[in-house]
């Protein structure tokens, strides 16, 4: 399913980003310069750069980018209650002599490694600003390779414990599932865990990128931040006005709402990919034949092939089973990812005379008793510290009801994304979590980037963060999906004259993407 993530086809897919390891997230490398320059890291400015494939396994070229190792406090509101590490990735400016200086950059989730990011920048930067940036990309704490937090000691633990979770659940067996399962969850959590858990906040991640920027020897910083990211950023712009030098903010969310009401935030997203399938609906009955899902009336149809779900699974001709669980996710990343578009419209005609199957079988353990639990829990951590959802379980049934009558392909599976939350060890109201100002000034504007048409961070969270940021610029693509950077040369342009200090865009400015999956939306 879709969840606050950076996913667009020319950096990662929402899946990718959230299921990066120390392994993948180097697997494909930007070219190699001549030779790598001196080490600029030193004792004295408290970090120290050394080879990535030393530190973390990952096939990283040494010529390109180096990586550290970097502890910081537990909590920093109390330093000397313990410390963790922190793993960065530096990409080196690939023109030192003509260096503007370090770039920080984070690809959302919450819970999304930022190795990769920083590694594979050319995807979402030009180059003239890879030449005057070293790009910082690092794991936030308890993602990934930062002292990752687990809540289960072996995967099979995992498995049993999420066993009868449904995305969407329909059904009363369904949905006790899938509450049980969340409360069996949140007590792995509560056992196995540990002390980091009570500080998983945003508050505590932006504290943790001050320390890095003061490790590195930078007086101010850039930052490039992703859908989730765009909460990174703006608490840290908030937190430190003084040391944001540039600051771009792609797929925003709307940091006051997150940070009062977890459930009206969440109700709000599910609109934002209503609004997104709708128009993709228009666009492809616009399209006609060049839509695969085209003739006739697109919206009725997709309703039907929905309502026809909720009554069991249908399958398609390569023998694949579609459940409204999975039909729900899939059509959520699609919207996502343009370059997924025509790929959803030809499921989907294929859907409208799919026979009626047997239900899928249940999902059987995937791995041995004492294999290694294989992700972690960082996003649900950060979920339930920062945004408030109310401790009543049986609340959340009564909530996806209503949802789904004006959503009605997504409300019911964003109301129950959360429903760990009921049941989180720490209570959000509990914990050091940061709810504003948010109208802190920067010196430069802060760049805010937002698609009108986007599922996952509506395009009016992009128009509430501009307004809530003391200083700040709005940049509109219509386009469908979340996130715009590398998607459109309008866009990267102005992000690029923005960031090497040749100026903003004029208030009102509206881009368009670089390709249209069924040719132009005019």
């Amino acid at each position: 399913m879709v969840r606050e993530i950076l996913s667009v086809p020319r950096r990662l897919s929402a899946c990718a980003t959230a299921l990066l390891t120390a392994v993948v997230w180097g697997a494909a490398s930007p070219p190699a310069s001549a030779a790598p320059p001196p080490d600029t890291g030193s004792a004295s400015l408290g970090i120290r750069w050394q080879d990535c494939r030393e530190l973390t396994g990952a096939p990283v070229d040494p010529a390109v980018a180096d990586c550290s190792r970097y502890r910081v406090p537990l909590d920093h509101a109390h330093p000397s209650a313990g410390s963790m590490e922190i793993v960065v990735l530096r990409r080196r400016a690939t023109d030192p002599d003509d260096r503007r200086g370090a770039l920080f950059v984070n690809p959302g989730g919450p819970g999304a490694s930022g190795l990769h990011t920083a590694y594979r920048a050319e995807r979402f930067l030009d180059p003239e600003v890879l030449a005057r940036y070293d790009v910082i990309g690092f794991d936030p704490r308890g993602v990934n390779l930062s002292d990752p937090l687990k809540c289960f000691r072996s995967q099979g633990e995992h498995d049993d414990a999420l066993r009868g979770a449904v995305p969407v659940p329909v059904t009363a067996a369904e949905i006790g599932g899938t509450t049980r399962a969340a409360a069996r969850h949140s007590a792995a959590c509560a056992r196995n865990a540990g002390p980091l858990l009570p500080h998983m906040t945003t508050l505590q991640a932006a504290r943790d990128m001050e320390r890095l920027r003061e490790a590195i020897g930078e007086r101010r910083i850039g930052f490039v931040g992703f859908s989730y990211g765009t909460l990174l950023g703006a608490t840290y712009a908030n937190l430190y006005p003084h040391r944001v030098d540039a600051m771009v903010l792609d797929g925003n969310v709307d940091p006051r709402l997150r940070s009062l009401s977890g459930p009206e935030y969440d109700r709000q997203r599910a609109v934002g990919m209503e609004i997104a399938l709708a128009e993709f609906l228009r666009d492809c009955g616009r399209a006609g034949t060049d839509c695969a899902f085209g003739s006739g009336n697109p919206g009725r149809a997709f309703d039907r092939i929905r309502e026809r779900l909720r009554g069991g699974p249908l399958g398609l001709p390569d023998g694949t089973v579609v459940t409204l669980s999975t039909f729900t996710a899939q059509v959520a990343n699609a919207l996502a990812i343009p370059s997924r578009l025509p790929d959803l419209a030809r499921t989907l005609a294929l859907l409208e005379s799919a026979p009626r199957v047997a239900h899928a079988a249940g999902t059987d353990r995937t791995a041995g008793a004492d294999a290694p639990y294989r992700g972690d829990d960082s996003e649900d951590a950060y979920n339930c510290l920062d945004k408030p959802y109310p401790p009543a379980p049986g609340s959340w049934p009564a909530r996806a009801d209503r949802w789904e009558r004006h959503a009605p392909t997504f409300g019911r599976m964003v109301a129950f994304e959360s429903t760990v939350c009921a049941t989180w060890p720490v209570r959000a109201r509990e914990t050091d979590r940061y709810t504003g100002p948010w109208n802190r000034p920067t010196d430069r504007p802060i760049l805010v980037i937002g698609n009108r048409h986007d599922p996952v961070t509506q395009y009016r969270f992009s128009k509430h963060m501009t307004d809530q940021l003391g200083r700040a610029e709005l940049v509109t693509v219509d386009m469908i999906g979340h996130t715009a950077l590398g998607l459109s040369d309008c866009v990267d342009a102005i992000t690029t004259d923005y960031l090497l200090g040749r100026g903003i865009p004029r208030h009102g400015t509206v881009c368009r993407p670089d390709d249209e999956p069924f040719g132009s939306r005019d």
